[in-house]
């Protein structure tokens, strides 16, 4: 698309308004992957902006050639470039246009100067957030962590990566993503947290491969490199940063080649390999194209020398070889043992490693295995209440029709309540029977769905009954998983404890309260009927049956009675 304005500039020679804001507005990762021709691009668009006192159109272009101009690795020009926009838009009272150029001028000195990095920083995020430029603060936000890393302040830089990651998914900046996440990456494995660096990087790359141009997924071949330099498994990060130099478009980063040059110099260095390290960092001297600073001379004069001592000393190796072959006996003796050794020692780290590798293979067999047995059981429950539904449900669904058809045709008192007793037995039979079914279809539930159906048994059971209020309340704002047998255990507890307040407690108002705990969630059932003594009372089948379903769920249960009612208790663990 920048090549095509550029071209079209060039044959039309027109320099309208129109024209130099359509060049502004070009997406950042059309920018970025040819910085270069971006580059002649924007330095074109600020003339033609100037030519027609059109000074938005100017600042906005300043502020992309000074991004294409910093990533060029021509930071001090970049400075003066972005003061000026900054000034540009301060005069213009643009604030949404300041707060960015804020943010991205104190991002691009934060090597530089980080305290004043901090401070342009604040300056622009303070600005967003007085106008809820949510879209503008995802990337401030993100750019500020990477500011706290910088200040080594862990704790900080984690909330703003994620404050980042949160805003950019509602506002749906799905190119923003993939950077917020490999920051996040990058903090994980400063932590240590290799595994979850490792997984955030790959979600990284599933937004990298929807991108049109290459940039992106050179960037995370670089992210990729680091993370493994970090981990300590340098062969890996020497392949992806390799991979990244000779990757489409790369060529166009001079600032990520210089940096990946850097990383396999150092990379080879720590594997002895002095020739590689001292033609990566000849390679980095050649792409500066400038007169080398002191401190990469060093570098260089130090690496050749290590080089020159390295073909020095494999000659005097040669040298001891030819006179360890004259050595006598006792030296050949005492490397034989030593060798022995060695051999001896190898083999125990190799039949070492074996035990482990079964072990491992082992273990991910039982893994395989309990997934199979859970999925055979789970397509076994289902079809359960597949029969359960179209056998048993429609044959008492016939029977409560035939006993509806009969009992309006009978006469005699007696005959019509016993029938009208069986058609509600018969119906209370059915809708337990539904029940057992909606538990066991909900495989993969949430303590919602078990919400959703206590409300209906509220519901019911207010309309049924004279005098009773029963209430469900919950406090629990987490997202909360159960089993199907969890689901199935806490409903028939509540059910239970709920039959029990108004049979035998003859209680009005029941409460069932759910209440978040710190290692899952309280499960409450309290009424004001008559209550009973624990100490003396007899526990019966109800009681019995309800703290055999709590334990079976993974709960501890607790039940307290006095003159002024009950109160049960099922305590969830939620791992």
């Amino acid at each position: 698309m920048i090549l095509f304005f550029l071209a079209h500039f060039q044959v039309s020679g027109n320099s309208d308004k129109a024209q130099i804001d359509a060049i502004n507005k070009q997406p950042r990762s059309d920018i970025i992957s040819n910085i270069q021709e971006s580059i002649k691009v924007f330095e074109k668009n600020v003339e033609d902006a100037r030519s027609i006192n059109y000074k938005y159109g100017e600042a906005a272009s300043l502020f992309n050639l000074g991004v294409v101009t910093y990533l060029n690795g021509k930071y001090e020009e970049s400075t003066e470039i972005f003061l000026k926009a900054i000034n540009l838009f301060e005069e213009l009272k643009l604030d949404k246009e300041l707060a960015l150029a804020y943010g991205e001028f104190g991002y691009q000195i934060k090597r530089r100067n980080l305290k004043k990095a901090m401070e342009y920083m604040g300056m622009g995020i303070s600005i967003a957030e007085k106008h809820n430029y949510k879209f503008e603060l995802s990337s401030m936000y993100n750019n500020f962590g990477v500011l706290h890393e910088l200040n080594n302040n862990l704790d900080s830089t984690a909330f703003y990566y994620r404050k980042a990651l949160k805003l950019k998914k509602e506002v749906g900046d799905f190119e923003g993503i993939p950077y917020t996440l490999n920051d996040l990456s990058g903090l994980e494995a400063m932590r240590g947290n290799f595994n979850e660096a490792f997984n955030l990087l790959r979600q990284s790359d599933e937004y990298r491969q929807k991108e049109k141009t290459d940039y992106g997924r050179v960037d995370n071949l670089v992210r990729w490199g680091d993370t493994y330099f970090q981990q300590g498994n340098i062969d890996s990060a020497i392949a992806k940063y390799s991979r990244a130099i000779n990757s489409p478009g790369a060529g166009e980063q001079n600032y990520l080649l210089r940096y990946c040059l850097e990383q396999l110099a150092a990379g080879y260095e720590l594997k002895k390999d002095f020739r590689n390290a001292f033609l990566n960092q000849r390679k980095l001297s050649a792409l500066k194209d400038s007169v080398l600073n002191f401190e990469t001379n060093a570098k260089i004069a130090e690496l050749e020398i290590r080089f020159d001592t390295e073909k020095k000393d494999h000659q005097i190796s040669n040298s001891n070889l030819e006179l360890q072959k004259k050595s006598n006996q006792l030296l050949i003796l005492l490397g034989f043992v030593v060798t022995l050794m060695f051999i001896t020692f190898g083999n125990y780290l190799y039949q070492k490693q074996k035990r482990e590798r079964i072990k491992r293979e082992l273990e991910l067999k039982n893994q395989l295995n309990r997934s199979e047995l859970e999925k055979k059981a789970s397509e076994e429950k289902l079809r359960i209440a597949r029969e359960l539904h179209d056998n048993i449900g429609s044959h008492l669904t016939f029977i409560i029709s035939s006993l509806d058809n009969v009992t309006y045709g009978a006469k005699e008192d007696k005959v019509l309540e016993k029938l009208t007793g069986l058609c509600s037995f018969s119906r209370e039979t059915l809708n337990e029977l539904r029940n057992t079914i909606w538990a066991m279809k909900e495989e993969d539930s949430s303590l919602q769905q078990l919400l959703l159906k206590l409300s209906d048994l509220k519901h019911r059971l207010n309309n049924q009954i004279d005098n009773l209020n029963l209430q469900v309340t919950s406090d629990v704002s987490r997202s909360v998983s159960l089993t199907s047998a969890q689901l199935l255990n806490l409903y028939r507890i509540v059910q239970e404890a709920v039959q029990n307040s108004i049979k035998y407690a003859q209680a009005e108002n029941i409460s069932v309260t759910f209440q978040e705990k710190e290692a899952g969630f309280q499960m409450q059932i309290k009424d004001d009927g008559k209550g009973f003594d624990l100490q003396n009372a007899e526990p019966g089948n109800g009681l019995k049956n309800m703290e055999s379903r709590c334990k079976e769920a993974g709960g501890k249960f607790e039940i307290e009675s006095d003159g002024g009612g009950t109160t049960i208790i099922c305590l969830m663990t939620i791992k």
